[in-house]
């Protein structure tokens, strides 16, 4: 997706080439002397907030900086047809394209709409023709304006669809590789965990049955430990398949939660993650509602995940207020373990009107090494 982002911001700076008419003005003297300098200094500078703007400023949360740069960019296009002193449009092409882009769809359209005035207003300032031609200017103008507004708008549509897409088919790829793991530790624990729990049970009923020193007591007692070694062997294979995922541990916990009679409110916005970071998700709900159910004396509970610039967040919060909630035990403090395992962060802390708050932060990308997980957590 790196490759997709450089060739988005080359194609953003290639529309400086619309500025095509201040190298023109020059080259015909179009500009009158005593406004060159101006005239220079006004359309630089427009180049220069441009590219700042997709180059680094694009990357600023908010909406502040898109506001602010359509504003700037629309002045500098209204000074710039002024000094030009010929009627314009290519100058208030960009700032169509950063609106319609950048903002929200409804603001777009009212800025697209409030440039298009502006731009067919100065066009017709500048142009000081009879009413007649300076209709048929607007009707030939407007159309072409809004459209590149809405082909703007249209565009990031379509990039938000395709990224949609791609992370629900990443989603559907993950859960389909879960449900595959989950089915090969079925399988192992079902058919190996059988048949070596029978081969230690016949190796234990062997020993007994055999006299002390006879031949073969040494190879069946080896045997009974191969046996026993290899079952442990199994069980952390299929421990090691069975990582909770966001799904079944959200499941889990609201048929855990309704039958301790805890209400439950559940907030998901996360999408597909990596393996380690969802398995820890995993255990801080399988955890914290857990402890809300042991601890917590609570009658409501609420669970929000968020994904927000790259951060993942978990928030539980209940209100226990029957009853003094104790101080992170080792259940809370073997969640910490685990977070620190991907660069995760944990506040567990009661809040002032009673009842109690769990928040876990992990940075997306920042595990180093795989989560060991076990079967359970002690609380």
């Amino acid at each position: 997706m790196e490759w997709i982002e450089r060739l988005g911001k080359y194609f953003a700076l290639a529309l400086l080439a619309f500025m095509w008419p201040v190298v023109d003005a020059f080259s015909r003297g179009l500009i009158a002397p005593n406004r060159a300098g101006v005239f220079a200094v006004t359309a630089a500078t427009y180049c220069v907030i441009y590219g700042w703007y997709c180059l680094l400023g694009h990357k600023r949360p908010g909406w502040a900086v898109p506001v602010g740069t359509v504003l700037l960019l629309t002045v500098l296009a209204a000074a710039l047809e002024h000094l030009i002193a010929l009627p314009n449009l290519n100058f208030f092409l960009i700032p169509l394209m950063v609106a319609g882009f950048r903002l929200a769809p409804r603001p777009a359209v009212i800025t697209i709409g409030a440039i298009t005035a502006i731009s067919i207003a100065d066009s017709v300032l500048v142009a000081n023709k009879p009413a007649s031609s300076q209709a048929v200017q607007v009707a030939l103008y407007v159309p072409g304006l809004l459209l590149f507004g809405g082909g703007a708008m249209a565009l990031r549509y379509l990039i938000t669809t395709v990224a949609e897409l791609r992370a629900a088919r990443a989603e559907t790829a993950h859960h389909a590789a879960d449900r595959e793991r989950a089915r090969i530790a079925r399988d192992l624990h079902d058919l190996l965990g059988h048949s070596l729990s029978l081969i230690t049970l016949k190796g234990e009923l062997a020993t007994r049955l055999l006299p002390e020193g006879a031949a073969g007591t040494n190879e069946v007692r080896d045997m009974l430990a191969l046996s026993r070694q290899a079952l442990q062997q199994v069980r952390e294979a299929v421990s090691g398949y069975r990582h909770p995922t966001l799904a079944t541990e959200l499941t889990a916990a609201g048929i855990a939660l309704r039958a301790a009679g805890i209400e439950l409110d559940v907030r998901q916005s996360v999408g597909a993650v990596d393996r380690e970071t969802e398995a820890v998700l995993g255990w801080v709900i399988r955890e914290t509602t857990t402890n809300v159910i042991r601890h917590s004396g609570a009658k409501r509970c609420s669970i929000t995940l968020t994904q927000e610039g790259g951060l993942l967040q978990v928030e539980v919060v209940n209100d226990g207020w029957r009853v003094v909630q104790r101080p992170p035990g080792n259940g809370l403090r073997g969640l910490e373990e685990r977070l620190a395992s991907v660069g995760g962060t944990l506040e567990a802390l009661p809040l002032t009107d009673g009842g109690f708050r769990v928040h876990v932060a992990i940075r997306e990308g920042a595990s180093s090494r795989s989560v060991r997980t076990a079967e359970g957590i002690s609380t």
